[in-house]
């Protein structure tokens, strides 16, 4: 299914939309991608508001594991309308429980102080491999994600940065052109800021990978500067901290002319599975 269908959402009555589901004929993928009810969130959000107000800021709350053969209905709370700032609660729910809430910021065209921090180094995205992750997706798995182009810089190809305690760099873009509406990209980064973030705490332990739980528990991200989604963008992350089962990692995105254009947190769980006993317990 292409982004443009999964984020074309169906309206219901006011404050309410329906997305649309994606089943792979494979049965991968039991629960739903979290970047797919985080894009359709937006999406809904996005709906409810005037076109002079573009999305700032989302932050959002993976509560259930979703349904991925049932679609979800998307209830928007108008909280805020101001005259530079809006604001947005957004609730999904699937067989009458709410499984993410989002809470997303809106503010009108306005000017201030500009800087940001240089692009880090990373090799170009052409010298880098096409992503299977062996881990979270198999071939079938990945199905889903055919239409981008995701190329995760080799390990010994990631410039360390000292104090930094893990580090992943991910090229990605959408394959085709994609349609000159700016809502679409910003829906569609959400959509993808997802899929890899939460591989950053793992990096270091990839010998324990597959004895891990790993789910997405929160997620925030902050819309900098205009982007294309069908252009390569570098994601470049970092996980400061992983204790008691869950990883903290985080993320900037920024297009090849190195202009920062977006930034993600996220906190994902990374517990043991019930019947793995951890190599310094096994000794």
């Amino acid at each position: 299914m292409a982004i443009e269908e999964i984020l074309d959402l169906e309206q219901l009555e006011v404050n309410i939309y329906r997305g649309r589901v994606f089943s792979p004929e494979s049965g991968f993928l039991q629960r739903t991608f979290g970047g797919h009810v985080a894009g359709q969130s937006l999406v809904s959000a996005v709906r409810t508001v005037a076109p002079e107000f573009e999305v700032h800021s989302l932050h959002g709350y993976f509560l259930r594991p979703g349904d991925a053969r049932a679609p979800a209905i998307y209830t928007v709370e108008r909280i805020r309308d101001g005259g530079s700032f809006c604001t947005r609660r957004v609730s999904a729910i699937q067989h009458g429980e709410t499984i993410f809430s989002m809470s997303a910021s809106f503010q009108t065209d306005q000017s201030g102080i500009e800087h940001q921090d240089a692009m880090p180094h990373a090799p170009a995205p052409e010298e880098c491999p096409g992503f299977r992750s062996g881990g979270a997706f198999d071939d079938a798995g990945f199905a889903q994600f055919a239409e981008w182009d995701v190329r995760i810089v080799p390990r010994d190809r990631v410039q360390k940065i000292p104090g930094k305690a893990s580090q992943q760099q991910v090229w990605f873009r959408h394959r085709d052109p994609m349609p000159d509406d700016h809502v679409l990209h910003i829906c569609a980064l959400a959509y993808m800021s997802d899929l890899t973030l939460l591989g950053s705490a793992q990096v270091n332990h990839l010998d324990v990978r597959k004895h891990l739980m790993v789910a997405s528990l929160d997620h925030a991200m902050w819309f900098m500067r205009p982007f294309r989604a069908d252009e390569w963008l570098l994601y470049d992350q970092t996980s400061p901290s992983a204790c008691g089962g869950r990883a903290l990692t985080q993320g900037r995105i920024f297009n090849q002319y190195g202009e920062l254009v977006a930034a993600v947190m996220q906190e994902g769980l990374t517990r043991y599975k019930r019947d793995f006993t951890p190599p310094e317990e096994n000794s």
